[in-house]
């Protein structure tokens, strides 16, 4: 280790430096674009979307997916909604307990 020599210079290539900010630049104005992007589609999806909310004591039917209940055995005659049940604790605004 005491042989080597300790390099003093430090090379820049002005090149390298110019072609990394515009890569930067680059990738800041298509994260940009994406975000604009994102909250369009999320307008559009959410225009005909109703905001429901339910108040404790409310009466409601819950519609269930197959998915939700593997153990269960699945045919296509199977119930697909559940109830009424009663609104007991509001946890969040999109979860509710019965």
């Amino acid at each position: 280790m005491d042989l080597l020599q300790i390099l003093t210079k430090v090379r820049v290539s002005f090149e390298a430096e110019t072609r990394a900010k515009k890569m930067r630049n680059l990738h800041e104005h298509i994260r940009v674009q994406i975000e604009k992007t994102n909250e369009a589609y999320k307008a559009k999806a959410n225009k005909n979307r109703k905001q429901l909310e339910f108040k404790l004591g409310d009466l409601v039917w819950l519609h269930l997916r197959k998915e939700r209940f593997p153990s269960r055995s699945k045919n296509k005659l199977m119930a697909r909604s559940d109830g009424p049940f009663e609104v007991i604790e509001k946890v969040s605004s999109n979860a509710y307990k019965f």
